[in-house]
């Protein structure tokens, strides 16, 4: 820890200011957004249907793997400029 001369060492926390009740507005009725949101939570097809639109940005099983290969051949020459740039063989 640093210390900066002509500072006390501890620094006391400033007290934070209550709000009063009065201030927030309460209301009873959930907005118009609080009620979209929970129409599209109970809809089960709606869920089905967002989770059937989902795309991945890399492919699943063999075809992962394939890809993998592919990036590491495509990118071993950043690799070996890097391992020469340190010293050390980083990518064994």
């Amino acid at each position: 820890m640093v210390s900066i001369q002509r500072l006390p060492v501890t620094i006391q926390p400033q007290p934070k200011a209550k709000a009063s009740p009065s201030s927030a507005p309460i209301s009873s009725k959930p907005t118009v957004v609080a009620q979209a949101v929970a129409q599209t939570v109970r809809d089960p097809e709606l869920i089905q249907d967002a989770h059937s639109r989902i795309q991945y940005d890399q492919p699943e099983g063999k075809n992962r793997d394939a890809m993998a290969s592919y990036m590491g051949v495509m990118h071993q020459q950043r690799k070996d400029e890097l391992s020469a740039m340190v010293g050390v063989d980083l990518y064994v």
